[in-house]
């Protein structure tokens, strides 16, 4: 099962896209690399697998960070918007 979560941000230039988060619950482990690394975004249900909280809650490049370091790459990060892929 899959956890996906998005949000809106603002619409300048500079401004990150708005993001839309998944967790594949069929591959995490419940590390917590992703909390540890974006806190504000991730955090464990009751099967201690990551969800997504709030997508806004940390920098586009600390869930990038995340979704990177986790050892199932059970995350997947895109471009709520687009639908563009941003990670993998």
């Amino acid at each position: 099962m899959k956890d996906a979560s998005s949000a809106a941000r603002g619409s300048a230039p500079d401004d990150p896209p708005p993001l839309a988060i998944q967790v594949d619950h069929m591959r995490c482990a419940g590390n917590a690399m992703c909390l540890a690394l974006a806190p504000g975004v991730f955090a464990h249900n009751h099967w201690r697998q990551s969800e997504v909280v709030d997508p806004e809650g940390d920098a586009l490049e600390d869930v990038l960070e995340a979704a990177g370091n986790c050892p199932t790459s059970a995350i997947t990060v895109s471009d709520a918007s687009t639908g563009e892929v941003l990670f993998p």
